[in-house]
């Protein structure tokens, strides 16, 4: 599939363009041996959004499940780290075959909905996917307060607060601290190329 690179400047970058004419097979074996060289991913990601998107039988069903879209490209993308490539594997029957998987799996009813558009927001995708990852490396307390103040635009008080309420033991300043940590460490566990292309 020809990928509109006007709608995806990230393959524009610098990083992406030398892969442009790689093949998929070996885009996807360079991931799976290089899972934090996310230049592949990306590649990869661009390549098959149409089967999300525009898919026979998935189209309009899954566009108007917004909150399982990331679900499922997070499903997609972990399960292809981990696939068993073959010598003739067809990426695109492995996609879908991972889309009827899970909706199977997530017991999904459909709207009988006609209503097909482009998100732009998924672009960012690979960035929110490597991004979770990098949060599931983060302590506990990091992680809550580093959400709470950032997606939720809690003030240290009220965070201060909830935590107390939950038995922790925790000081205005040790939050401060943690956030301060927390928030560096995200960045540095993200993967250089992520970063360059994305932030």
């Amino acid at each position: 599939m020809t990928i509109n690179n006007d709608i995806f400047p990230e393959l524009n970058h610098e990083i992406i363009k030398p892969l442009l004419e790689t093949e998929d097979i070996l885009l996807w074996k360079s991931w799976q041996k290089y899972p934090n060289q996310a230049r592949y991913l990306i590649l990869l990601f661009y390549r098959y959004l149409y089967l999300t998107q525009t898919s026979s039988y998935y189209s309009n069903r899954i566009e108007n499940q917004e909150f399982y879209l990331e679900k499922l490209w997070f499903f997609i993308f972990d399960n292809l780290l981990i696939y068993d490539i073959g010598e003739e594997e067809i990426l695109s029957q492995v996609i879908i075959n991972l889309i009827q998987e899970f909706f199977t799996e997530e017991n999904i009813i459909f709207p009988n909905t006609n209503n097909c558009h482009f998100d732009f927001q998924l672009r960012y995708l690979p960035l929110k996917y490597y991004l979770e990852k990098s949060l599931e490396k983060l302590t506990p307390i990091e992680r809550i307060i580093l959400v709470t103040k950032d997606k939720f635009i809690w003030e240290d008080d009220k965070i201060l607060q909830y935590l107390q309420q939950q038995k922790e033991k925790i000081t205005l300043p040790e939050i401060k601290a943690f956030y301060t940590k927390a928030h560096s460490q995200l960045l540095n566990n993200l993967p250089t190329d992520i970063v360059s292309i994305y932030l």
